[in-house]
């Protein structure tokens, strides 16, 4: 059950967007590792060196956090859209349900009864985000997404890279009434934005939302 306090504020903003981060927010996990581990596994990205591709993704990472989710799209560079969005949404079936958190879902839920605009601001791949989004009954998203070329992924980045400030860019210009997250870096952005900032713990983001007096609901 949400604090009572929360459903208060969430009933008082004025309307707007109701912004949720996915991974560790919506659900527990990242689905885009999730994913490209499913792509490895399946054959379907492979990189010219022979390296696992998956290994070299998270090398990528532990460089630079923005940059390395970038790469988690562009290794599907050369995949068929219709085929990979039809693999993204068999998977998504499976693994979304299961990982749900309640707390947030709850939230989401509160958000769409009172009139927010819901809206999922995530840093995995377009591909398989909209395949989940449905899965929470949302519509609408922002996505790490890449350039289509005849009807395939390219490694090209659609700006902007959906991380961090990334993310307030990729909103663009509305009336923030919520934002929930768990990320410090990846969110952090976006709660200072918004009027009713929430935070899911545990974790860092957490802390700091527990130092600024910000609503926090566990995971």
């Amino acid at each position: 059950m949400l604090p009572a306090a929360l459903v208060e504020a969430v009933r008082a903003a004025p309307r707007g967007v109701a912004a949720f981060d996915a991974d560790g927010t919506l659900w527990r996990e990242d689905i885009g590792e999730a994913f490209l581990r499913h792509l490895v596994r399946l054959g379907q990205v492979t990189l010219p060196d022979g390296r696992d591709p998956y290994a070299a993704y998270e090398e990528a990472v532990r460089r630079d956090k923005a940059s390395g989710y970038a790469y988690c799209a562009q290794l599907q560079a050369g995949l068929e859209v219709d085929r990979l969005d039809a693999e993204a949404r068999r998977l998504a079936a499976e693994w979304v349900p299961p990982r749900l958190i309640g707390a947030t879902g709850e939230l989401l839920e509160l958000c769409r009864e009172v009139g927010h605009r819901v809206i999922i601001v995530s840093a995995s791949p377009v591909s398989i985000v909209r395949a989940a989004a449905p899965l929470v009954g949302v519509d609408e998203f922002r996505a790490m997404t890449t350039r289509i070329d005849g009807g395939r992924y390219t490694c090209e980045i659609v700006p902007p890279v959906t991380y961090g400030q990334g993310k307030i860019a990729a909103l663009g210009d509305v009336s923030l009434a919520l934002a929930a997250g768990d990320s410090l870096t990846g969110d952090l952005a976006m709660l200072e934005k918004a009027r009713v900032p929430v935070a899911v713990a545990p974790g860092a983001l957490a802390d700091e939302a527990g130092r600024r007096g910000w609503f926090v609901v566990e995971a």
